[in-house]
């Protein structure tokens, strides 16, 4: 996932790759911030029920 306008001390063109972190974003206020990119993985929502 790439950042393309900064937020919580993310800059524009930064990757977020860990799944838990890519959840936490996309599943907040801040997930236009952000685009997913071609081969990235989905976060598994059953994992974050655990």
């Amino acid at each position: 996932m790439k950042v393309i306008q900064p937020f919580g001390g993310y800059a524009v063109g930064d990757e977020i790759t860990d799944e838990a972190e890519i959840k936490r974003v996309l599943d907040s206020e801040q997930a236009h911030y952000v685009v997913k990119v071609p081969g990235e993985p989905k976060p598994d929502k059953d994992a974050a029920k655990k």
